[in-house]
């Protein structure tokens, strides 16, 4: 497996700062399946569609570029890449 470090904002922690987990993932999906391992039901609840796939207002980032245009859920991910989750925001 690929050793990466997936980034969990403080709101999307409950406020506890950001959170850093370090973990092996191959893909996107793993990333996330070993996020929830690690973060909780709660928070996969919060973050993941009962299908597995990142909520529509949940935005998902492999070192800065967004994965919707690297493979989705399906992109491979190398040693030392960062995934970023991030709550899309709106208002005026």
């Amino acid at each position: 497996m690929t050793r990466i470090v997936f980034v969990v904002p403080s709101v999307l922690n409950r406020g506890s700062g950001e959170k850093r987990l370090e973990m092996d993932a191959g893909s996107l999906a793993d990333a996330f399946d070993a996020a929830v391992r690690q973060m909780g039901e709660d928070f996969g609840h919060r973050i993941l569609e009962p299908d597995g796939s990142p909520r529509s207002l949940i935005n998902v980032y492999i070192n800065g570029k967004n994965a919707r245009f690297s493979g989705g859920m399906d992109a491979t991910l190398t040693d030392g890449d960062e995934v970023y989750i991030l709550p899309a925001v709106a208002g005026g």
